[in-house]
């Protein structure tokens, strides 16, 4: 097996070596973990087979983050600190094991990775991130079944990570590039009140099944515009302005009532 401090040079470690966080909480609100390195044992005698009492822990260790840095003094980057018990690849800095450096996470048997590639006959259609509550991103692109989309979700199982997110239970957001079913979707949990863009055919919808849709301006306009315009309720309408409205047609206006029409105002004129 290959032993790291094979690599040692005057006290100095160099190459990548594995090791297993223990501690996330940096006092001083850094973005730092300590690992511990089972393979390094402390006691005097180097080489022997016998474990020591505890493993070997690290001083606080940085970690590779893409775009880490900041401008006037705002700070930019990533920001995905590992967690305890977490799997990383450590390297030092020129060899010393006083000043490690995480450059990254690893799957191993134990903590698998939660897509199967041999599942997919080795397609690779996935690239996504999943948190340690569920919640995931996810870009599927199987553009030779013509499946290609990008999906927002919360609490998705481990298990679900690619039933189709309208099977799901979590919140969902799915930009669908699929062939001949573009669209775009915001659905609940319930998957009862949704937003739906609809480029195949040329429609968005917007619907609440048990609940209320509210349209709100109260500063402002909401504007209505279109070529013909239906409004239908099953239960009772009702149209109120705090001050002047005003009610045209171009052509004929008809007014009907099943029961009583009733007109009441100060004055009414007719014609």
């Amino acid at each position: 097996m290959f032993d790291p401090s094979m690599q040692r040079q005057s006290n100095r470690i160099f190459g990548a070596v594995i090791g297993i966080v223990v501690d996330n909480k940096d006092p001083e609100g850094r973005y730092r973990v300590k690992v511990k390195f089972p393979w390094i044992r402390e006691s005097s005698v180097k080489y022997t087979n016998e474990p020591d009492s505890s493993d070997f822990r690290s001083s606080w260790a940085r970690i590779t983050t893409p775009l880490a840095g900041s401008r006037d003094g705002e700070a930019r980057g990533f920001f995905f600190l590992p967690e305890v018990d977490d799997e990383v690849l450590v390297m030092f800095e020129l060899g010393d094991i006083r000043r490690p450096v995480v450059v990254g996470n690893l799957f191993n048997g134990v903590d698998k990775a939660y897509h199967d590639n041999n599942a997919q006959l080795g397609a690779n259609n996935y690239r996504s991130f999943r948190s340690r509550s569920g919640h995931m991103i996810v870009f599927h692109d199987d553009d030779a079944a013509g499946q290609e989309r990008i999906i927002i979700e919360t609490k998705v199982p481990n298990t679900d990570v690619e039933v189709d997110p309208m099977e799901r239970q979590g919140h969902t957001i799915v930009l669908d590039h699929s062939t001949e079913a573009e669209k775009i979707q915001i659905y609940d949990s319930k998957k009862e009140n949704y937003v739906l863009i609809d480029s195949t055919n040329n429609k968005i919808s917007v619907v609440s099944e048990q609940g209320d849709i509210t349209l709100s301006a109260p500063l402002g306009t909401v504007r209505i515009e279109c070529a013909s315009l239906h409004t239908e309720s099953t239960g009772n309408t009702s149209m109120e302005a705090g001050m002047n409205m005003k009610m045209e047609a171009g052509t004929n206006m008809d007014l009907e009532a099943g029961g009583v029409l009733t007109e009441v105002a100060s004055k009414i004129k007719l014609n």
